[in-house]
């Protein structure tokens, strides 16, 4: 077994977290790269696996012997791999063998990457277990001895295992893109059985109402697929009573103290903002409430974070970004300490970055680089405006300036942007609803208005009623002190009778500058982001809530029909506009019923969508319960009219209904008990007795 590496000191050692250094890479068998934490990161994946080791060295019958773990990069595909072959080798009590015997093949001497490797473990095990294992760490590898592309080597790899050795045990980590090539290539070659597998296996990581189980594959019980990029990292521990889920696991290890400066032994004293942020994320409420968050990006967005976005985003949380891509970057400490002093300089011509220092210290705590997307409103003519009111050597107000002036997108990784600013469009504190309740303390509460208000008034007013609580960083405060003297300088009368309106536009951006800095600083302590309410309650309708799942049912159901009645107009298609009344063929049958559907069981991982029906019979339809569709039908209870459903939801129920009635029209049954009105005739069409009549609307 490899010896655990060195865990290089922090924050210094965070920087090669990053999914972009060698750090955040795993190469297999390779110990001094691709693990970060310097341990394994415990996953439900491995949790499965290590009992499919033991299943496999007991010979429990209808144990899967192919495992395919499917995913793209950097959801941990290599370390599952090296993980399985190292219990395996435990459980079949090979005391080392068939590590070494799959290490030498992996470990070439001209550093290239083999595609598969082999182990007899027949004769490693003296006769005791008859298997032979084959481990394929990435079926993207060409073999360019054979000049096969890899779709090919992956059909050849599937014939053999349908039709070959029974004892053959298989390991595979797969993208779904070359699944689609191979099945491509399968069909056009004409290899049913192998198609017939691929079929399943690609349905099987798929997202939908009737995905067949994968572990086993529906149909073939050889078969163990595990779709690795739907499984989210930051669910419950994958263990009883273990540490933590994945996510929790990492932080804890990116926050450990003994691997920190001790307090006190900073370069930057009291005020680094990556010990500051440490000292935070270390205990609770701020680290779960952290965690939470990131989940709720996850349900909000539809994305999912991998290993290598969790890896990246805690070294730009804790570490930040190195000024330059030098082989050997600054150490966090040390580059703060530069800071501090910079910013403590009075003397020479003042320069945008000095006067800055304030606003980037803050800006590079934790809290303030996960939503580090500032209002750009009023800042072209910011300038002119201090230069105007003769304030354009004021310090803070020209610190503000510069800061704002930067953009947000040079300090934040390439890896990470798009990811940052949807996490700031979806669940920015700084926007959340005025009415939500924030904690300041253990034990005490308040509105987000009252801060609001007070900082409407004055950035002093804001700040003498938030220091209290004592919920503010060191250098939070800081930077308040600095924008309550630039906001009473604003006030001061000389400079408000020289341009008034001047004065109070640059007063409103700095007061709600000030506001959004607090807001963000306490809403991120307890989860009080952009929508919490609502992600709290669609995170516990994917758990099962039965009363708030009723609820959504009973909302879609009634966007899809009008009061009693279902109706859809038969002659237009979806995105076109409708015909004049005259020309319309509407169909109309009774109230389409939404039934929600059961959460499927543990043979494939828990989906983040729940799945709806309308219908009966053949003519069911799926509707994706989305957060975005949840979020609507919970706003239209609260008063939201229907003309203000977003684009998406309204397209998902027009697609919808056109489905629906689609099969509508299909089925003899369901039409009977509907009826088709063209233009604005007096009579109906009706289908009874297996033909179309006529009928006149005083018949009914």
């Amino acid at each position: 077994m490899d010896a655990t590496p060195e865990t290089p000191s922090l924050p210094a050692g965070l920087l090669d977290w990053a999914g972009h250094k060698s750090g955040g890479v795993r190469r297999l068998f390779h110990s001094a790269g691709g693990r970060p934490t310097g341990d394994v990161v415990f996953t439900p994946l491995l949790a499965r696996l290590g009992g499919w080791c033991k299943a496999i060295a007991s010979g429990l019958e209808g144990t899967p012997r192919i495992i395919l773990l499917v995913g793209g990069p950097g959801n941990g595909k290599t370390e599952a791999i090296e993980f399985t072959i190292k219990n395996l080798d435990a459980d079949l009590g090979l005391s080392g063998a068939l590590v070494d015997a799959l290490k030498s093949q992996f470990l070439r001497e001209d550093g290239s990457t083999p595609r598969h490797a082999v182990g007899d473990i027949t004769s490693l095990s003296n006769g005791r277990h008859p298997y032979h294992l084959a481990i394929v760490q990435d079926a993207s590898v060409r073999d360019d001895a054979l000049e096969k592309a890899p779709a090919d080597l992956l059909i050849g790899d599937l014939r053999k295992l349908l039709f070959g050795d029974p004892n053959q045990v298989y390991l595979a980590c797969i993208n779904r893109g070359i699944l689609d090539d191979a099945l491509i290539a399968a069909t056009d070659g004409g290899q049913d059985e192998v198609r017939m597998v691929l079929e399943a296996i690609v349905q099987s990581v798929g997202v939908g109402l009737d995905t067949p189980g994968c572990w086993p594959l529906d149909g073939y019980p050889a078969f163990g697929v595990w779709p690795m990029d739907v499984e989210t990292l930051l669910g419950g521990s994958p263990v009883h009573g273990g540490s933590g889920s994945p996510a929790m696991q990492v932080l804890s290890a990116a926050t450990n103290p003994s691997l920190w400066p001790k307090e006190g032994a900073c370069a930057a004293g009291d005020r680094c903002p990556f010990c500051l942020s440490r000292s935070l994320l270390s205990s609770d409420p701020y680290r779960s409430s952290l965690l939470r968050v990131l989940r709720w990006y996850e349900l909000a967005s539809g994305k999912r974070w991998s290993f290598r976005d969790l890896f990246s985003l805690t070294s730009y949380l804790l570490a930040g970004v190195p000024a330059s891509e030098a082989k050997k970057a600054e150490d966090p400490c040390s580059r703060a300490a530069r800071l501090v002093e910079l910013g403590k300089s009075a003397s020479g011509k003042p320069d945008s970055l000095r006067l800055s220092v304030p606003f980037i210290l803050v800006a590079s705590q934790y809290q303030h680089s996960l939503f580090g997307r500032w209002p750009h409103t009023g800042l072209r003519s910011l300038r002119a405006d201090l230069k105007e009111l003769q304030l354009d050597s004021h310090p803070t107000l020209m610190g503000l300036y510069h800061f704002l002036n930067r953009g947000s997108a040079i300090s934040v990784p390439a890896t990470l942007d798009a990811q940052l600013a949807a996490l700031g469009e979806l669940l920015d504190p700084a926007i959340a609803d005025p009415d939500m309740e924030v904690d300041v303390s253990s034990n005490t509460k308040i509105r987000l208005r009252e801060i609001d208000t007070r900082f409407s008034q004055s950035v002093g007013e804001g700040f003498s009623y938030i220091r209290k609580y004592r919920c503010l960083t060191v250098l939070e405060a800081d930077l308040l002190r600095r924008l309550v003297e630039a906001d009473e300088k604003l006030s001061d009368p000389d400079i408000v009778k020289r341009r008034p309106m001047v004065a109070s536009r640059v007063q409103s951006l700095v007061r709600d500058f000030a506001c959004r800095m607090v807001r963000r600083s306490i809403g991120l302590r307890s989860a009080a982001v952009r929508d919490a309410e609502i992600l709290r309650e669609f995170e516990r309708v994917l758990g099962g809530d039965p009363q708030l799942l009723h609820d959504a049912v009973k909302q879609v159901e009634g966007l899809l029909n009008e009061k009693d009645r279902f109706v859809v107009t038969l002659n237009t298609t979806f995105g076109e506009p409708l015909p004049p009344m005259q020309r319309r063929a509407i169909l109309t049958t009774p109230r389409q019923k939404v039934k929600a559907r059961d959460i499927p069981n543990g043979d494939r991982p828990h989906s983040a969508i729940r799945f709806l029906t309308v219908g009966s019979g053949a003519g069911t339809q799926s509707i994706p319960l989305t957060y975005e569709l949840f979020k609507s039908v919970r706003n239209l209870r609260r008063g939201m009219t229907t003309s203000s459903l977003p684009r998406p939801v309204v397209a998902m129920l027009d697609t919808t209904r056109a489905r629906l009635s689609g099969q509508i029209v299909r089925d003899e049954e369901l039409l009977e008990e509907g009826e088709i009105r063209i233009g604005l005739r007096d009579d109906v069409i009706v289908r009874e007795l297996a033909a179309f009549l006529v009928r006149w609307e005083d018949e009914r």
